[in-house]
């Protein structure tokens, strides 16, 4: 059995495709130019990376903190530890112990794969070593917590060391994150479906007309 499409839908159909495309090859460049002109330089300038940054080696610049006072002194430091071991996840971050130089201890969270180098030993022979740069921040654990964390073997158990800082998204990683991306996207299927629904309205109404016409 054949099933017979009126003419006027698939007419519709046919210019509501041609539309779609149109929007597509005039959309997608303006938002790729978009991205590579303003949006992702202007990102850039917004991210921290390389030497000297928090989660990555230190500079020659970057001071080293070797007690609690050194790290409520500096906005970012690089930590010199003798210890260094995880304790437990809170809320999916994994959070360590660093036991520094004069024996206190503080909590810290360092990236996967971060890059900890030896640099020789303390005064009485512990091996010393120099996590990425760091800064001070606010520890926020749950309401109901009493782990680990929440002992009174640290100097600070209320701060910690948060040694992970920005990734730099790649251009094609930050572009399919913006909103627009998703707009022009979608954009395509909404022109395509408004096009075809007012092509069939049209072509129905003069269809009518034309009969209307004829009759008399």
């Amino acid at each position: 059995m054949r099933v017979k499409i009126p003419a006027h839908w698939a007419i519709s159909f046919a210019v509501a495709i041609l539309c779609s495309l149109a929007v597509v090859y005039a959309t997608v460049p303006l938002y790729q130019s978009y991205i590579e002109k303003t949006a992702y330089p202007a990102y850039l300038e917004t991210v921290e990376t390389g030497p000297g940054s928090v989660g990555y080696d230190a500079a020659e610049n970057t001071p080293h903190a070797t007690s609690l006072a050194d790290i409520q002194q500096y906005d970012t430091f690089a930590l010199e530890v003798i210890h260094y071991k995880s304790v437990e996840a809170v809320d999916n971050k994994w959070y360590h112990n660093f036991t520094l130089p004069n024996g206190e201890m503080v909590i810290g969270h360092l990236p996967s794969g971060a890059h900890i180098q030896g640099i020789g030993t303390t005064e009485s022979g512990d091996a010393l070593y120099l996590l990425p740069v760091g800064r001070w921040d606010t520890l926020s654990l749950p309401a109901d917590y009493s782990g680990s964390l929440s002992g009174e073997g640290y100097a600070d158990n209320t701060h910690f060391v948060e040694c992970e800082g920005d990734e730099c998204l790649t251009i094609g990683e930050f572009a399919v994150q913006q909103p627009g991306y998703h707009i022009v996207s979608k954009l395509w299927i909404a022109v395509l479906i408004l096009v075809y629904i007012v092509c069939v309205t049209i072509l129905k109404r003069r269809k009518k007309a034309r009969q209307s016409a004829q009759g008399k």
